[in-house]
């Protein structure tokens, strides 16, 4: 049964946009302003067109290639971040300075972040922050289509009332890397103690790629707000433990539904089921709504098969249909190849699954890869090709290339458009046609 938790159509973040962050809408009417350099900070960088002090924003992107940053770039609200703009292979974030991950929203609201390589690295020095996305005390927020790897704590850590992660890589997180913890390979928290003071809740996790992590996979605690939903999810080679759901910030509500758990080659034997719950506050419980998943052994691996709850999850089940849920699950026997066919920042017909990403897809086909302790045991961080300027020449500087101008009726390489005009063939704004064509998100509109 579907909800009204998410946006209606007129009020969706982007066309196809769903689940509980579909309502990421604040950037709206808001400035275009594009990336034009790959340095740290300075005119034209990401970081400075991310700090927009909460004014509308559409961050669009002029360049590819790698951004190496000294600090993480602290997310303003109400903003748009389009790594789908950017040319050739798109653009990858790395840290080689200081102790957090590339990318913090924190204290926002309506922020949209889509196809990014998010790969930071160990830090310099010993950490326990080092994430490839922190979202904290946060409102409507759509991390989509990002690939993710080489965390040394989460790699993504999310503590925020109404969100969507959906189509994300989250890979080969570093285990005996430098965590003060020591072996801390981690995939997803949602809701923890950081974010007590968010009544953190109401969030999605759809169709997304989990491979080669220690556990969280994903980690789970919420309060009464609303429920958080594991809907289409591929969990692959953890080693010790997949999933664990706890009432320790209240009484939790979770729907985990058509999801697929496989072991692989790092998995120990006596890995337990793929949902645990726990109880352990008195006076709070977990509400678990759980149909059509499957937990098994990957294709060419030895393991032994287990259920897909354990006896706790399965004494907190709720009978069907239970509540609404913001997204119509696929049947679980499509997941995986609808899964590894679009997760991750590639786009369909310009941007191919770069080494990492291919290698991960293709491991889960193959049981292959393993949890690692550094980079280099995979290979490193791909090169991403710098574009050649000549493509992203925007002779009016209304923020639109005059390739892009060339190819809609609607626009004028020679004459300045507004960018929040509506576009006739596709009854949107220019920028939300450009923003939407660029990503795929439909075809919903004639780009001849």
């Amino acid at each position: 049964m579907l909800a009204g938790h998410g946006a209606v159509a007129s009020e969706r973040a982007f066309p196809g946009a769903e689940g509980m962050g579909a309502g990421a809408v604040g950037w709206k009417q808001g400035e275009l302003r594009l990336v034009t350099t790959l340095a740290d900070s300075g005119p034209g960088s990401l970081r400075e067109c991310a700090a927009n002090g909460g004014h509308p924003r559409v961050c669009g992107f002029a360049v590819s290639g790698t951004i190496d940053l000294l600090q993480p770039i602290h997310v303003g609200s109400n903003i748009y971040i389009a790594g789908q703009t950017a040319p050739g292979d798109g653009i990858q974030l790395r840290i080689v300075e200081g102790t957090h991950g590339p990318l913090i929203p924190k204290n926002v609201t309506d922020v949209v972040i889509r196809y990014l390589k998010l790969r930071p690295g160990p830090s310099p020095r010993p950490s326990a922050t080092v994430d490839a996305i922190t979202v904290e005390n946060a409102r409507q927020v759509f991390p989509g289509n990002l690939s993710m790897a080489f965390a040394t704590d989460e790699t993504f850590n999310i503590h925020v009332s109404g969100a969507t992660a959906s189509d994300i890589t989250l890979a080969d997180s570093l285990d005996r890397s430098n965590h003060p913890k020591g072996r801390h390979s981690k995939g997803a928290l949602i809701c923890s103690d950081e974010g007590q003071g968010n009544r953190c809740g109401r969030i999605t996790l759809l169709r997304n790629l989990f491979a080669h992590h220690r556990d969280r996979s994903p980690d789970i605690k919420a309060t009464d707000i609303g429920p958080v939903e594991v809907i289409n999810n591929v969990f692959y080679n953890p080693i010790s433990q997949f999933g664990e759901f706890y009432d320790l910030l209240g009484n939790a509500d979770i729907a985990y539904l058509g999801n697929l758990a496989l072991t692989g080659p790092s998995t120990v034997r006596k890995t337990p089921e793929p949902v645990q719950v726990f109880e352990w506050e008195d006076g709070k419980a977990v509400r678990l709504l759980a149909s059509d998943n499957l937990a098994g052994v990957a294709k060419g691996c030895r393991g032994r098969k287990v259920e897909v709850l354990d006896s706790v999850a399965e004494s907190v089940l709720v009978a069907p249909p239970g509540w609404p849920v913001s997204v119509e699950p696929m049947p679980v026997s499509g997941v995986l190849d609808a899964v590894l066919a679009r997760a991750g920042d590639r786009i369909e017909g310009r941007r191919m699954a770069d080494a990492l990403d291919a290698r991960v897809i293709e491991d889960v086909r193959i049981c292959g890869g393993r949890v690692i302790d550094n980079v280099d045991q995979v290979g490193g961080w791909p090169v991403v090709a710098q574009a050649d300027p000549d493509g992203q020449r925007d002779s009016d500087g209304d923020g639109f290339s005059d390739l892009c101008e060339e190819a809609r009726a609607a626009l004028n390489p020679s004459r300045p458009n507004d960018p929040w005009e509506i576009d006739p063939q596709s009854a949107m704004s220019h920028v939300e046609t450009w923003l939407a064509l660029a990503a795929g998100d439909g075809s919903w509109v004639d780009a001849d």
